[in-house]
């Protein structure tokens, strides 16, 4: 795959391929592959124990951009890095390789945060500061990945919830669901709040209310819904206060929707409950 195919592609399969559209795509290549080349540059020229002339030794396979390409590809549809190098003529070593050089070149150019992103990438000031966020939206999901090949890894990143590998990854949003904050490539058998102690949502929106699942109860300042007593039943005051809290928390959010107390009137609504009362 080179920049010829992607000129005669539709603009829904470069979306589908990579998660940008044409014209993002374009932005982000012209703002990473400089800062590709400079840091492969400087590295090239500050090694003490070089024995070749800069430049010198073997190719590389695949030009700067098409390594970015590769890189999306891979964090887009997670798959087997033979299948993404198969698309671009290579074996996979070559694109596993490839992915670990340039995916920290992404994170720096692109911060996981929008206030962040925003100064970067827009020009003049955002028209929003964190400050003035009233209440975030906090969740995180696991995302599976290949099996390590030593015992140890294997360990660390199986999770029992799963039963399989994954990265957990935190996602915080504000009430209409746009993401304020990304939080990636963590362990998965770690726990929601262990994550959200360890991550810096209350340093950058202290002022914000807090909202998340049961997974995050007990830590001071999140509004969390109700838990039903063992062995006993939520009042109907609980049941209608988690009814509503649910809506506002998850209506607009990218994530999945967890397991949660119905209403009546959702169940009222649901042609399978109301066939098998009848």
């Amino acid at each position: 795959m080179d920049i010829t195919h992607l000129k005669h592609y539709p603009p829904e399969k470069v979306r589908a391929l990579f998660g940008l559209t044409l014209s993002a795509l374009g932005a982000l290549l012209a703002t990473v592959l400089p800062e590709l080349v400079r840091r492969r540059q400087v590295e090239r020229t500050q090694r003490p124990d070089r024995r070749r002339a800069v430049g010198g030794g073997r190719r590389r396979r695949l030009k700067p951009y098409q390594e970015v390409l590769v890189t999306l590809v891979y964090l887009r549809h997670n798959v087997a890095h033979a299948v993404v190098g198969e698309l671009f003529g290579v074996n996979a070593d070559t694109s596993e390789n490839t992915f670990h050089a340039v995916v920290f070149v992404l994170r720096d150019v692109c911060p996981a945060q929008r206030w962040d992103a925003e100064k970067k990438w827009k020009k003049g000031e955002p028209s929003w500061k964190p400050d003035n966020v009233e209440r975030v939206l906090i969740d995180s999901f696991e995302s599976p990945v290949r099996r390590p090949s030593l015992p140890a890894r294997q360990k660390r990143v199986y999770s029992g919830k799963k039963k399989r590998h994954t990265l957990k990854t935190q996602v915080v949003t504000d009430r209409t669901g746009e993401i304020l904050d990304i939080d990636p490539g963590h362990r998965g058998p770690t726990a929601d709040k262990r994550l959200y102690e360890q991550s810096t949502v209350e340093e950058h929106y202290p002022q914000a209310s807090k909202q998340g699942d049961l997974a995050y109860q007990g830590i001071a300042g999140m509004s969390v819904p109700h838990k039903k007593p063992k062995g006993s039943r939520l009042t109907e005051e609980q049941r209608a206060e988690n009814c509503q809290g649910v809506g506002s928390r998850h209506r607009n959010t990218l994530l999945p929707r967890p397991k949660r107390p119905r209403c009546e009137e959702e169940k009222s609504q649901d042609p399978r409950i109301v066939q098998s009362e009848n």
